[in-house]
C-alpha cells in the first residue's frame, strides 16, 4: 500500500518570505517576458494563463485530415466528453511531432519553445467560465479580451476557439464563447460545450495558454526551528503510515517564538477496479475513461489501467469494460387470421422486422417469417367439458406471442397456457431462454404463470424462446415452440 510522501513546511507569515502565489485574474509573467492572465490555480499554487492576444490569423488545425495516433480520439457525439481533457501542452506537443514545424497550423503556430501551446478542450471550458474575471484584467494588462459576440455575422464557427483535443481522422474540438440567437446556436454554458469542426475547414481562432510552476519558498536563516520530530531544519521530509499533527517551534535572535501545528491526512492509495458495460459501437465515458465509438466496434471485453492524481497521491485504476453484442434474432411464426407483433397487426404473409433492447439494453433486431394460415380453424377447442380427442386428432394450443406485465392496467401480465387447453394435457414441462441459451425459466406445472421476471428483476422489450414438452390425454407426445416478447 502506497502511502503519501509528505513535503513539511509550515509558513508563518511574518517569519517567513514566500514567492508570488498567483489568483485568477492575475497577471502571469513568464522568465523570457512573455505575459498571459492566469484563469486557473491548482492546489499546490501552479496554474494555466491564457494568452494576452489571439494568434494573428485564423488557422486549420491540421494540414491534413489524418488521425494522430499518439492522441486520443473523443466522441462527436456526446459534447461533453472532451471537456475532460487538460493535457494541452501533451497534446500540442504530439501535434506538431506529427506535422512538424510550420505556422500554417493552429498548434505549429504557437510559441511552443517557450512554454505556450494550444489548449485542450476541457482548459477553454475553464476559461470560459472565468470569462466575467479574465476579460476586464486582459484590457487592464494591454491585451485583447476574447470574442464573445458575433460579428461575423451567419459565420458563426469563423469565430470559435480551436482546442488540441482530437475527435477524429477528420475532426477536432472547438469552442466559442458567443451565443447565437439569429441562428439558434448556444455553443457556450456554464460548463462550456466541445464541438466538432473539420480539420482542414474553416480557420478558427487560436489564443495559446501556458502552465506555471508552484510558487518557491524562501525561508529566514537567521531564525532557529524546532519540530516535535527534533528535527531542526527549517522543512524535512516524512513518510507517515497515519494521521499525524506536526509542531513547529520558530525563534529569533531576540527570544521571540511562534508555534503552529498542521494535521496531515494519510491517504490511502490501494488500486482501485471497476466493472462496467457498453453496447457495441458506442461511445464510453465513465470512471475516468473515456473509450471511443471506434474502440467498442468489437463485443467482447476491453482492459484499460491508467493512474490518477489526488490530494498529491497517485492511485492506479482499471477498468474491465465489456462491450455487449447487438443481436440479430430470427423468427418464424404460423399464425391464424391478423398477427399481432408488439402493437403492430399484421395481415399478410412476409419477412418483417422490428427492433428491441436486449437484456443489456443494446439494440436489437428481430427478423419474423410470417405465414398467416385461414384454413386452420382459429380456435378448434370450444368446450373443454365436453371435448375429446380421438386417434386422428391433433392438440393445437395458441399461446400469446406477447405479455404487458411492465403497464399498470392489470391486464396481459402473464404468459401462461389458457385455461381451455389443460384439460387436454396430461404430462407438461416448458423451458423458456433467453439469446444466449441460457434457461431462465421452467416449470412442470401446467398451470404456470410466468410475468417475464429474472432474478425478480424484469426485462422489458426483450424477446424469449420457448419450448413446450407436452403429451396429450392419450399419450402421444408434442413439442411446441415459439418466442414471447416481454413489453
Amino acid at each position: 500500500m502506497k502511502k503519501q510522501i509528505l513535503y513539511i513546511l509550515l509558513q508563518f507569515a511574518v517569519l517567513l518570505g514566500f514567492g508570488q502565489a498567483y489568483h485568477v485574474g492575475d497577471l502571469y509573467t513568464a522568465e523570457d517576458g512573455s505575459q498571459g492572465i492566469v484563469f486557473f490555480v491548482h492546489a499546490d499554487g501552479s496554474g494555466w494563463a491564457v494568452a494576452l492576444h489571439d494568434e494573428e490569423n485564423r488557422l486549420p488545425w491540421s494540414p491534413t485530415e489524418v488521425d494522430i495516433p499518439a492522441l486520443p480520439n473523443y466522441s462527436s457525439t456526446f459534447p461533453q466528453a472532451p471537456l475532460a481533457d487538460t493535457s494541452g501542452y501533451t497534446n500540442t506537443q504530439q501535434i506538431r511531432n506529427f506535422y512538424g514545424p510550420g505556422n500554417h497550423y493552429a498548434a505549429g503556430a504557437v510559441d511552443f519553445e517557450h512554454g505556450w501551446y494550444l489548449p485542450a478542450a476541457g482548459q477553454l471550458a475553464i476559461i470560459y467560465a472565468q470569462l466575467p474575471i479574465l476579460q476586464p484584467a486582459l484590457i487592464a494588462s494591454g491585451g485583447t479580451p476574447l470574442i464573445t459576440e458575433n460579428t461575423l455575422l451567419f459565420d458563426f464557427y469563423g469565430i470559435s476557439y480551436w482546442s488540441s483535443t482530437e475527435m477524429s481522422a477528420q475532426h477536432a474540438g472547438s469552442l466559442s464563447f458567443v451565443n447565437d440567437p439569429v441562428n439558434n446556436l448556444t455553443f457556450a454554458n456554464v460548463t462550456g460545450t466541445s464541438h466538432p469542426i473539420n480539420k482542414q475547414g474553416q480557420p478558427l481562432l487560436v489564443r495559446a495558454v501556458c502552465s506555471f510552476p508552484p510558487p518557491q519558498n524562501v525561508y529566514d536563516t537567521t531564525l532557529s526551528y524546532l519540530w516535535n520530530t527534533g528535527s531542526t531544519e527549517p522543512h524535512f521530509h516524512d513518510v507517515p503510515l497515519h494521521n499525524t499533527t506536526y509542531t513547529v517551534t520558530v525563534s529569533n535572535a531576540y527570544g521571540c517564538t511562534n508555534t503552529a501545528s498542521a494535521n496531515v491526512t494519510v491517504i490511502d492509495n490501494n488500486p482501485q477496479t471497476f466493472y462496467d458495460t457498453v453496447c457495441q459501437g458506442s461511445t464510453y465515458y465513465n470512471h475516468g475513461f473515456t473509450l471511443s465509438a471506434q474502440e467498442t466496434e468489437e463485443a467482447g471485453e476491453i482492459v484499460r489501467t491508467q493512474t490518477l492524481a489526488a490530494a498529491g497521491c497517485e492511485s492506479e485504476i482499471t477498468l474491465f469494460l465489456t462491450v455487449e453484442p447487438h443481436d440479430t434474432v430470427y423468427m418464424e411464426q404460423t399464425a391464424i387470421g391478423p398477427f399481432v407483433w408488439n402493437g403492430v397487426t399484421y395481415t399478410e404473409d412476409g419477412i418483417y422486422t422490428q427492433y428491441f433492447n436486449n437484456l443489456n439494453g443494446c439494440d436489437s433486431t428481430v427478423f419474423l417469417t410470417l405465414t398467416l394460415d385461414s384454413d386452420v380453424d382459429p380456435d378448434p377447442i370450444y368446450d373443454p367439458d365436453s371435448l375429446t380427442i380421438g386417434e386422428g386428432d391433433s392438440l393445437i394450443i395458441f399461446l400469446p406471442n406477447a405479455i404487458t406485465p411492465t403497464r399498470d392496467d392489470g391486464l396481459n401480465d402473464y404468459f401462461c397456457l389458457p385455461d381451455k387447453y389443460k384439460p387436454l394435457i396430461s404430462d407438461f414441462k416448458i423451458e423458456i431462454f433467453n439469446r444466449w441459451g441460457t434457461v431462465v425459466y421452467r416449470a412442470t406445472d401446467k398451470n404456470f404463470r410466468w410475468d417475464g421476471r429474472i432474478n425478480s428483476k424484469i426485462y422489458f422489450n426483450v424477446v424469449y424462446r420457448y419450448l413446450i414438452f407436452c403429451e396429450d390425454i392419450i399419450g402421444r407426445p408434442y413439442i411446441l415452440k415459439g418466442t414471447i416478447t416481454i413489453l
